[in-house]
């Protein structure tokens, strides 16, 4: 008979907690189900029984050479804290519209998401700094009808046109129109961002249409960095123009 020390490979003298320790390395290297060899599991599980139980009382009570896999597999959960991975459930792709105003509210939004049989109502966060065309993960929404883990919603994300602003990565632009006397003159406009905040923007005198004027970090929010910027197209109103309409136009210039 082997002996059941050797298998452990600690000495006849080591303490219970050696012993234990030992066996609990190698029976977790061994494990069938870590990928380990099941005749090699079988003798460390003998080994450690042998030594719990010497074999004088092992044949009293009848002993035999076979091993109780169920008994072991409670013992190996106990000490190694081991459970069977549960399958995962289904991943539910979805596409959905968002709003530039829902992008910076960083408000809840209820959603119904439908995937073959079921219908559910969730609540998400849509996270700061997405983009057109992004995929978010929120794990655990996806599908649950089958037991085991449930998993995971995987949203994309599109943004809907905007009347005004117009989007370019995270920077923002919006045009705004001003009278020639007003690009010849220079000038100041009250420019309303996307959060509703009111920006004097100054048009210095001759200013040509289609500059591109910049506000700072007034466009959309980025994730751990300043928001994008707001860039204010100009757009010269050039009237058509009678020679007395030029003339006169002329003397208040001049």
């Amino acid at each position: 008979m082997t002996n059941p020390y050797s298998v452990l490979g600690v000495s006849q003298t080591a303490s219970e907690d050696e012993i234990k320790q030992a066996y609990r390395k190698l029976a977790k290297q061994h494990h069938p189900d870590r990928g380990g060899d099941e005749e090699k599991f079988k003798t460390i599980n003998e080994a450690y029984d042998n030594i719990k139980n010497p074999p004088q009382q092992e044949q009293s009570q009848g002993f035999h050479n076979q091993t109780d896999m169920r008994g072991f597999e409670d013992l190996f959960k106990q000490h190694f804290n081991f459970t069977q991975r549960q399958p995962r459930n289904q991943d539910i792709h979805i596409t959905y519209h968002v709003t530039l105003e829902e992008l910076i509210s960083n408000t809840p939004k209820d959603i119904e998401v439908k995937h073959n049989n079921e219908v559910r109502n969730l609540t998400i966060t849509i996270p700061a700094g997405i983009y057109d065309g992004v995929e978010v993960k929120y794990t655990g929404f996806g599908q649950i009808s089958q037991p085991g883990i449930p998993g995971n919603l995987i949203v994309r994300y599109r943004l809907k046109r905007h009347p005004v602003f117009v989007v370019e990565e995270f920077n923002l632009t919006k045009q705004l129109n001003i009278s020639i006397r007003e690009a010849m003159l220079g000038t100041e406009k009250i420019i309303t961002t996307l959060d509703n905040r009111s920006i004097k923007l100054k048009i210095n005198p001759g200013t040509q249409s289609k500059t591109r004027l910049r506000i700072p970090e007034c466009g959309l929010p980025r994730r751990g960095n300043s928001n994008g910027n707001l860039y204010v197209e100009i757009l010269v109103d050039i009237p058509k123009l009678t020679e007395q309409d030029l003339n006169k136009l002329l003397k208040d210039v001049i």
